[in-house]
């Protein structure tokens, strides 16, 4: 059996087998989604579709998933870290998370946006996911304007 996937507040980009979302219509005028295919997964409209906010526990069982992302979202929730929780329960031992999310340093839409309550920075979202999960890696996408982190399950 393959990798089971999940991607956490996909909007009409779903990208896994298990898509989680409070609005499956939500897009970006300004975010090309298809960019980020190369580090998860390409549009995958066969995927199952579950109606949560990410802002409460996630309806899944613990050790269920191989792999979860988070596109553009952890910079929108009311507490990042009780999310990177649960995404920590939901994944199986050496699970991995990888998060995009915008660069406060340069990204311009990371100011714009009013739905953003939080904005990171390398050394911030590094700091946020190495009290739950074991960083892998970092780096800075799109001319800086993203940053890109994996966290792994030990």
């Amino acid at each position: 059996m393959g990798k089971i996937t999940c991607d956490l507040g996909c909007g009409s980009y779903p990208r896994a087998d298990v898509n989680v979302d409070l609005n499956f219509k939500w897009t970006n005028p300004y975010m090309i989604s298809s960019q980020y295919d190369k580090f998860t997964h390409t549009l995958k409209k066969d995927g199952d579709k579950v109606l949560a906010d990410l802002n409460h526990p996630l309806p899944f069982r613990d050790n269920v998933f191989d792999e979860v992302y988070l596109v553009h979202v952890i910079e929108h929730l009311l507490c990042p870290y009780l999310l990177l929780k649960e995404v920590r329960r939901i994944l199986k031992k050496g699970g991995i998370v990888k998060i995009f999310t915008p660069n406060a340093r340069v990204n311009l839409a990371d100011w714009r946006d009013n739905g953003h309550i939080y904005s990171f920075t390398e050394p911030t979202i590094r700091r946020l996911v190495s009290k739950i999960f074991k960083v892998k890696e970092i780096k800075l996408l799109f001319n800086n304007e993203d940053i890109f982190i994996i966290g792994e399950k030990i």
